[in-house]
């Protein structure tokens, strides 16, 4: 069902298939990500690592990855596929082990997922917020005239 490969779980090395060189080139903004660096972040990223690690899988700092990110939007692409394939992979295993019995995963799921607290469902309607705002505090004189005035115009209607 799940047609994603399995990454390694290793972070790739200069021993490994590509070296260094291979995942990154210099060019006129400054260093940018190849296409077998990009399948390092997606594969890495997938498997949970940090950017500091995917960084230096590439060998480059954090900085340089991310002025890399924002220079080339298929390096974000990349890290972004893989975060949400690690969430799919997360989300699927927490459902399987839910709909197997384990309550602690349902309620997990319950809450992260569709707003459940301990006292039930949240709203996701705003709520109305009604501010009413009333007068100063008047004195007993002019209380007294505003009663009278009341009186005399009730007097005077009927």
């Amino acid at each position: 069902m799940n047609n994603i490969r399995e990454p390694s779980t290793e972070p790739p090395t200069a021993k490994k298939q590509r070296r260094k060189a291979d995942l990154t080139v210099r060019d006129a903004g400054g260093i940018a990500v190849t296409e077998g660096g990009l399948a390092i972040v997606r594969d890495m990223a997938r498997l949970g690592h940090p950017v500091a690690a995917i960084a230096g899988a590439l060998g480059m700092s954090r900085e340089t990855l991310n002025q890399c990110r924002k220079r080339q939007p298929e390096v974000a692409d990349a890290l972004d596929e893989g975060l949400a394939g690690l969430e799919h992979e997360l989300v699927n295993s927490l459902l399987k082990a839910a709909r197997s019995g384990n309550v602690a995963a349902a309620m997990f799921l319950l809450k992260c997922r569709h707003g459940y607290r301990e006292t039930g469902q949240t709203d996701s309607a705003p709520k109305v917020a009604v501010q009413i705002n009333l007068p100063a505090a008047m004195g007993a004189k002019a209380y007294a005239a505003m009663i009278e005035a009341e009186r005399q115009e009730e007097a005077a209607h009927g």
